[in-house]
């Protein structure tokens, strides 16, 4: 690491543009539909993923022991709910790693870049896409807005109120700092008075 690497935390922290991705990210999940658990829905559904619903599951792309669950179809893409959310049928077991290397990408993309074998490949999107079919459904946002008009302002008004209370709250925090900086500006100077006295008395 070099010295200079310290100018990325040596400026002010700003709370709208720091947090206005999550926050917006977070407005959009809230929407995402999500199913209810039903052990025999779920025993089905991983039996349909060729695995034991009753054993240790498997990443569906790597095979290796599941440490997580992942999206198929991300939940949100640049701000906005994707559609499909928690349904099953869009959340499959998964390692750690190919949860990680995967990140926001479609599952068909992600296998075309990172399973090699042809057939292994075919059938496994074959397996992947049967699943989504059944157990998720695409949910129209559009339709929403338009059958709920009053209830979509009032959100959408919402998500604007809280990203001008984090800007107010930024130029609050902006005032304080500068206060806070002045104070040690004070004190340093009065240390330096201080010392530059003691360093005059005589010795005894």
């Amino acid at each position: 690491m070099r010295k200079t690497t310290i100018k990325g935390h040596l400026k002010p922290y700003s709370i709208f543009q720091k947090r206005k991705t999550t926050i917006s990210h977070a407005f959009a999940s809230a929407l995402a539909p999500c199913d209810t658990y039903d052990e025999h829905t779920l025993d089905t559904a991983i039996r349909m993923l060729g695995q034991d619903p009753d054993g240790e599951l498997l990443c569906v792309y790597c095979k290796k022991p599941a440490d997580t669950w992942d999206h198929l179809i991300s939940l949100v893409k640049e701000g906005q709910l994707r559609g499909f959310g928690h349904q099953l049928g869009n959340l499959v077991p998964c390692c750690q790693a190919c949860n990680s290397k995967k990140g926001s990408k479609d599952w068909i993309e992600y296998l075309d870049a990172n399973i090699s074998d042809v057939e292994e490949r075919s059938n496994l999107r074959e397996r992947l896409f049967a699943y989504s079919s059944r157990y998720a459904r695409l949910i129209d946002l559009e339709s929403v807005k338009s059958e709920y008009p009053t209830e979509w302002a009032k959100y959408a008004e919402l998500k604007r109120d809280i990203f001008q209370i984090m800007q107010e709250a930024d130029n609050v925090a902006s005032i304080l700092r500068e206060k806070i900086r002045a104070e040690r500006q004070t004190i340093r100077e009065d240390d330096a008075e201080d010392t530059e006295h003691r360093g005059y008395l005589p010795l005894l």
